[in-house]
């Protein structure tokens, strides 16, 4: 048996369904090709041992929080579920691991369209939430 975890294109979306229709998707597109240019570390989810033998399977979203001064994750907080905790846990393992550039999302946080959105009055004024799409999946070999 095979194990792959799977990452979405690293998307930056607003963090609610209403404010998604506000951005075209050629504009959340535009965002995440600006975050991937800065994006310096970013380990992939292990798949753990325990979900696999349980034959775990899953896909979530994550909404990681970053202080673009620094690159660095400040928080990582769990949109959708994969459904099982030890996945969900394997993926905030990884994402708060991530780095990128200092000060290369700075722009992405004035002009990002999640300003408004109710997500922006959880954060820190300037820090930009980044929403990753994450699937766990066996497959026979």
């Amino acid at each position: 048996m095979k194990l792959r975890v799977l990452l979405g294109s690293l998307i930056i979306v607003a963090c609610a369904q209403s404010l998604i229709s506000t951005a075209t998707r050629e504009q959340l597109g535009a965002l995440a090709r600006e975050a991937v240019k800065v994006l310096e570390y970013s380990p992939k989810p292990d798949y753990p041992l325990e979900a696999r033998a349980a034959h775990f399977t899953g896909s979530g979203v994550f909404i990681v929080i970053v202080h673009p001064n620094t690159g660095r994750v400040a928080q990582v907080r769990i949109d959708r579920s994969t459904g099982h905790p030890i996945l969900d846990q394997a993926a905030v393992r990884a994402f708060s691991q991530w780095r990128f550039k200092p000060g290369g999302l700075k722009h992405l946080a004035e002009i990002a369209p999640w300003q408004h959105d109710p997500i922006a009055k959880t954060i820190q004024k300037g820090d930009v939430p980044i929403k990753i799409p994450c699937n766990f999946t066996l497959r026979r070999t």
